[in-house]
C-alpha cells in the first residue's frame, strides 16, 4: 500500500463530532517551522491533508503551551525510534528472508 492522507468526519445521533486527520505519508510530506517570527507553529501538510497545531496564544504562549510543545516534542522523537526500532527489524526480516544462509 503506497502512501496516502485523507480527513474524515464522523458525526453521531446525538449531534457530536470527530474530525480526523490521517497521513501515511512519503517523501513528499511538508512539514514546516516559521522560526524568528512572532508567533509559534508547526505545520504538516500531506496529500492535501493538512494540521497546523500553534499555542492558545499564538503570540504569548502560556506555561501550559510550552508544556504541551515539550509532551509533542517527546512524543515525536518517541515516533521516530519506534519507526526505526522496525524499520531495523525488518530489514533484517527480510535480508535474512533472501538469504536462506543467514
Amino acid at each position: 500500500m503506497g502512501s496516502y492522507s485523507y480527513t474524515s468526519v464522523q458525526v453521531e445521533p446525538d449531534g457530536t463530532a470527530l474530525t480526523s486527520v490521517i497521513m501515511y505519508p512519503d517523501e513528499r510530506v511538508s512539514v514546516l517551522v516559521p522560526r524568528g517570527k512572532n508567533r509559534a507553529q508547526i505545520s504538516v501538510t500531506h496529500c492535501r491533508a493538512h494540521v497546523l497545531i500553534a499555542p492558545t496564544r499564538a503570540t504569548a504562549p502560556t506555561a501550559e503551551d510550552v508544556q504541551v510543545a515539550r509532551k509533542l516534542a517527546e512524543s515525536f522523537a518517541a515516533y521516530a525510534a519506534e519507526v526505526e526500532r522496525l524499520h531495523s527489524l525488518n530489514g533484517v526480516a527480510a535480508e535474512s528472508a533472501e538469504d536462506p544462509a543467514a
